[in-house]
């Protein structure tokens, strides 16, 4: 059975493979991008069932007519909220020398757009049938496993997205929805680095995997792309 799903940060690398995965499952896709334009390969992708759509996550506005254009053209709703958008600040940053520019700047994306993409599409994700929400997080943000000092921003990000995921789960949980934080495992794109023990196409497999299986009783869980719980 086919689904209808929205795709954020869908120009490179995980969000890109989603698209690609996706459509050739013949899936209905909105991927969500900051500029149209700045993916030669998303583009090529475009067609009667992959719509690109113009999407700012930390911009209220854009994330308004977002939503407005995904509602005109899929009045039925939507199934599935992938939220894959994502930074990451200096690599080489630690506790002592982060700055408070990197933290509310990863903050802003990672946290704070999400947030301001899963509440523009919620009433989307009212009218579909599945009602699942992905947030596409990292074991980096788990507090418990946590026994390193460096890429803070991005570490403290996470672990509060996973915040936004219980709290999501826990208002939304009497409407049947699913809403779940998920460890892609380390990846070969931009962001993991070429040494990356995980191809996209692994990685956004065993996601897509595991949202398939998702139900009610996994809603506000933390898992990885094999779905194996993960400490929070």
């Amino acid at each position: 059975m086919t689904k209808t799903f929205v795709i954020t940060g869908a120009s490179r690398g995980l969000g890109l493979e989603f698209v690609k995965q996706l459509k050739s499952k013949g899936h209905t896709l909105f991927a969500c991008v900051r500029n149209p334009n700045s993916s030669s390969e998303l583009q090529a992708l475009a067609g009667q069932n992959v719509h690109v759509i113009e999407l700012d996550t930390i911009n209220t506005e854009s994330v308004a007519a977002a939503a407005q254009k995904i509602a005109e053209l899929s009045p039925n709703g939507i199934d599935v909220l992938i939220n894959n958008s994502g930074i990451i600040a200096d690599r080489n940053d630690t506790v002592e020398t982060s700055s408070g520019k990197s933290y509310l700047s990863v903050f802003e994306t990672n946290v704070v757009g999400t947030s301001n993409v899963t509440q523009a599409i919620l009433p989307l994700l009212r009218k579909g049938t599945d009602r699942r929400i992905i947030n596409i997080s990292s074991d980096f943000g788990s507090i418990a496993s946590t026994e390193v000092a460096t890429v803070p921003s991005y570490r403290i990000s996470k672990a509060a997205e996973n915040m936004l995921t219980k709290l999501f789960a826990n208002h939304l949980k009497d409407e049947s929805f699913v809403v779940v934080s998920i460890h892609p495992g380390w990846v070969q794109t931009d962001m993991g680095g070429s040494d990356a023990t995980l191809t996209t196409p692994q990685s956004i497999g065993g996601i897509l995997n595991q949202v398939e299986k998702l139900t009610t009783k996994d809603n506000g869980t933390f898992i990885d792309f094999q779905g194996a719980s993960l400490p929070w």
